[in-house]
């Protein structure tokens, strides 16, 4: 299982943010993935170099890289450093380093300041062959619309007024995501707050959720026959049961076995999610 969820404190995601230079285009981007794993995989160009980074929806920060690849592209380190917990309450910190351009399809960000791929023992990342993360930090200017079923990752600046592939019914972020993608959801055990996370290999909750709800069982999978966001139901789903150590504001993750049968758009700009039949 990889690690899915880092949440990094809101200091570092502003600095992450603001040493950017955002090239947007007016035009919608199509970014091809490999889902390795069940984890989507795009090719990046950083300093004129390929890279394969995971898309991390579950990750606030820029861009996570081996330190082969900060070396490789001559990335430059800043001396500070970004800290972040992981899901298994680890706090950890990452050195902090200015990449000049990233090159998402046909997007450049440059002077990006990315970080140093770094995870606590106890909660190391599947290795599918990625050389890197890419959080959601970078795209807080885009609607991402992630398509599985045709391998691909669209991109729509929030200047084009056309909505394009980020359809379908709305879901508001959760005032306590802060930005990032975690809404209300309804299961059979009751009310929670879901991240939506490409870093998830499956859906889970966490085992205090469970127990708390009264599960029949604390660990396993539990197959909720009702999953309710914004009135509509999108159930069932199937979650796996998780020792999870989460901020106080949610309870589990919206993994791949979601994304696998639906369009989802993660529509930074109105912060909501659409979501596709």
């Amino acid at each position: 299982m990889t690690a899915p969820f880092v949440f990094r404190t809101s200091i570092s995601f502003l600095v992450a943010c603001l040493a950017a230079d955002f090239a947007l285009t007016d035009s919608a981007v199509i970014v091809p993935i490999r889902l390795l794993q069940h984890f989507p995989v795009l090719s990046a160009k950083i300093g004129g170099v390929p890279v394969l980074l995971q898309f991390d929806s579950g990750n606030s920060g820029s861009v996570s890289l081996t330190q082969a690849v900060l070396d490789t592209v001559k990335a430059v380190p800043t001396g500070e450093f970004s800290q972040g917990i992981d899901g298994k309450g680890n706090v950890m910190k990452y050195p902090k380093y200015k990449i000049p351009a990233i090159k998402i399809g046909a997007v450049t960000f440059k002077d990006v300041i990315g970080e140093l791929d770094v995870h606590d023992p106890s909660y190391q990342a599947t290795q599918v062959g990625q050389q890197g993360f890419l959080g959601t930090a970078l795209l807080k200017n885009y609607r991402v619309v992630l398509d599985y079923s045709h391998r691909r990752i669209t991109l729509v600046p929030s200047e084009n007024k056309e909505r394009g592939p980020c359809i379908g019914t709305p879901v508001p972020f959760s005032q306590e995501a802060h930005g990032e993608p975690g809404t209300k959801a309804d299961i059979d055990l009751g009310s929670m707050t879901v991240a939506w996370d490409t870093g998830a290999p499956v859906s889970m909750i966490s085992k205090s959720f469970a127990e708390a709800n009264g599960a029949q069982q604390s660990a396993g999978s539990l197959k909720s026959k009702h999953l309710t966001l914004s009135g509509a139901d999108f159930g069932p789903l199937s979650f796996q049961i998780e020792e999870l150590s989460l901020p106080p504001w949610f309870a589990g993750f919206i993994g791949y076995n979601f994304f696998a049968h639906h369009v989802v758009c993660l529509d930074f700009p109105q912060n909501q999610v659409l979501i596709q039949r």
